[in-house]
């Protein structure tokens, strides 16, 4: 027991030490992966991954740096789950803080930060050794009406992104609109004004220019109140090879991709057979996607793997 408890243990550390992946040179990043192009087919997962009943609520997800395992943190609960991102198995569980809203996580070197709903992210240090990990929290202008659900590592600025699920801002342009902030990881602070809005403008902007595709009957459907705007995202991700924004709403099953222009990129609305409520959102360092769904009344907690179309 204690050889296995130190291979995990020395695994995780070799995990947690993996220098950052060199960026993608831009113009082999658009031949593999072309921004005027969606490579994925959302509701035929390449691999499903059940997960244990501890487990029927995970709210965001993360990838290590050498895409062997997933974090994960569960909804109300102050664990920080490490799985094994082939198997779906849990490696450790590794308690953090006391109950709370914690919707999103990313690591940043050997950092994790967490987010809560009220915007407050928790940096947790050393969090591979219990009796060293410390935790630092660091409140945001953001608060419980934003409802603070998405969080994603934008590398290339080294800054988070938190993406809200509620009100956007106080503002009357911020009105019917949902927003992404920034948080300087340097300064260790959000910048007050989100850096890109989306509403419905950009939303039927989008719908008008691919009228014709038959798999936007249901979004249009969606989008089809003028005066509200209910997409209400639950988890943001950068992609690491195109470098547009991923976005997930558990209200309406929408997946959306923005560019940080705030111009829409792709629209669907998932199945809700596959998806019976998507929350967590990830990649790996090859474009491979995950997502995380909570628990329904005939589903367990489920991750999912999707491959790149045409990848090998």
């Amino acid at each position: 027991m204690k050889t296995m408890l130190l291979t995990l243990a020395m695994s995780f550390l070799v995990w947690a030490c993996q220098p950052t992946p060199k960026p993608v040179d831009s113009l082999n990043a658009t031949e593999v992966f072309p921004k005027s192009a969606f490579p994925y087919n959302l509701n035929e997962p390449d691999r499903s991954m059940p997960m244990p009943k501890l487990l029927n609520e995970i709210s965001g997800l993360s990838m290590s740096y050498s895409d062997k395992y997933l974090l994960a943190v569960q909804d109300e609960s102050g664990i920080l789950f490490v799985i094994d991102q082939a198997t779906g198995s849990v490696k450790r569980e590794i308690p953090f803080g006391k109950l709370g809203d914690y919707e999103g996580v990313e690591i940043v070197g050997k950092d994790v930060y967490i987010l809560k709903n009220t915007g407050t992210l928790n940096l947790i240090k050393n969090v591979d050794q219990r009796d060293e990990q410390t935790t630092e929290p660091f409140n945001t202008e953001l608060g419980k009406e934003n409802d603070v659900e998405g969080l994603g590592y934008d590398k290339n600025n080294n800054r988070l992104l938190l993406a809200c699920k509620g009100k956007a801002g106080n503002s009357l342009e911020l009105q019917n609109r949902k927003a992404v902030y920034a948080f300087d990881l340097n300064k260790k602070a959000l910048d007050p004004t989100p850096i890109l809005t989306i509403g419905q403008p950009e939303v039927q902007k989008y719908l008008q220019a691919h009228a014709k595709e038959e798999r936007l009957e249901k979004v249009i459907e969606f989008f089809s109140k003028p005066d509200e705007f209910e997409f209400s995202p639950s988890s943001i991700a950068v992609h690491p090879l195109n470098g547009n924004l991923y976005l997930l709403s558990a209200i309406g099953n929408i997946f959306m991709v923005i560019n940080f222009q705030g111009e829409v990129v792709y629209l669907e609305k998932l199945k809700g057979k596959v998806h019976q409520q998507p929350e967590g959102l990830c990649f790996d360092s090859k474009g491979g996607m995950f997502i995380s769904n909570e628990a329904g009344d005939d589903m367990p907690g489920m991750i999912y793997y999707f491959k790149p179309l045409g990848a090998e």
